[in-house]
């Protein structure tokens, strides 16, 4: 089978790093682009960090990289540097210059998603790990280049357990609702990757810990920085000392759509409530189209098996 054309949109946190790195290290998929949107962090910052990912992991095919919208379609901006860091990775300090940032701030990710659309047409698979706001903006820009695309793949959404932004909602769908229901409404091919369902997946400090002294890396060594911040979040709130894999989740969605079991229904994400900004529905009336398809039940022994033997895969080289 031949690798699959994959563009990754990301507001690059700690487990959108997790995911880059999956991503680059799975020979199924070939990433011809990675585009950056505020989210976990403002745009810049993500920006940096997915150049920071990409010195790290040293992949023998470099995508280009795009910077896309600093800001949601209407309202303000909101982050999360209490999960993420200030950064967005941990507050770990870079040793090293950031190569090739001018260059991304100049490439417009909006451009790069359409231009990939029209390039590969149903070859390509988005990889959204963040707002929907560059995929929103590209599907208002040419509607036409976008429904080339083969399917697009969303971490988003919460749909019978409560949000991690307020009780209902998703981060990602809470930062912009009106791209994410703009999008989810569209009748492109959208699968969604829930939190119903990466909220079943934790990777642990010392497993993490344990396997990254173990590698010996630059890349291990900057993991364990990294995600501490993360994990130490999710001891705080949740009682564990590790961190959800959101993000990678997806990321194993492009590489095998067979780990997963699938629903397809119609969703809408609430744009209105004043207290239920973000939520993820499936409306009752039937009068919408069914047409996004969303993950219901993953092989979790089978995923952590491939993200573990992707993560570490030729770590010392």
């Amino acid at each position: 089978m031949k690798p699959q054309h994959v563009l990754i949109d990301t507001d690059t946190g700690v487990d959108d790093a997790l995911a880059l790195v999956f991503a680059l290290r799975s020979p199924e998929l070939v990433i011809e682009a990675i585009t950056t949107v505020a989210g976990n962090v403002g745009v810049r910052k993500c920006t940096r960090n997915v150049l920071r990912i990409l010195n790290l992991v040293r992949s023998m095919h470099v995508p280009r990289v795009a910077e896309g919208s600093p800001k949601p379609l209407y309202r303000p901006l909101v982050t999360a540097p209490e999960v993420h860091g200030r950064d967005g990775l941990g507050d770990v300090p870079s040793r090293r210059r950031i190569a090739g940032l001018a260059e991304a701030v100049r490439r417009n990710a909006v451009r790069e998603i359409l231009d990939a659309c029209d390039r590969f047409g149903d070859r390509l698979t988005i990889i959204a790990l963040g707002p929907l706001t560059n995929i929103a903006k590209a599907w208002r820009k040419n509607a036409e280049s976008l429904r080339k695309v083969g399917r697009i793949i969303s971490m988003g959404g919460a749909f019978r357990v409560p949000g991690n932004t307020g009780p209902v909602a998703e981060f990602n769908y809470f930062v912009d609702p009106e791209a994410a229901d703009q999008i989810l409404t569209s009748g492109l091919p959208v699968r969604v990757i829930p939190l119903d369902l990466t909220e079943t997946i934790i990777l642990h400090w010392h497993e993490l810990r344990k396997r990254a002294r173990k590698e010996g890396s630059e890349l291990s060594r900057f993991l364990i920085r990294c995600t501490k911040h993360y994990m130490s979040y999710h001891r705080k709130t949740r009682g564990f000392f590790g961190g959800y894999l959101h993000d990678p989740v997806a990321v194993a969605a492009a590489i095998d759509q067979n780990l997963f079991t699938w629903r397809t229904m119609e969703v809408r994400i609430e744009t209105r409530g004043i207290w239920t900004r973000g939520m993820s529905v499936e409306p009752s009336h039937g009068r919408g189209r069914a047409s996004v398809a969303v993950a219901q039940t993953l092989s979790h022994r089978r995923f952590l098996k491939l993200f573990t033997s992707r993560i570490w895969n030729e770590a010392h080289g």
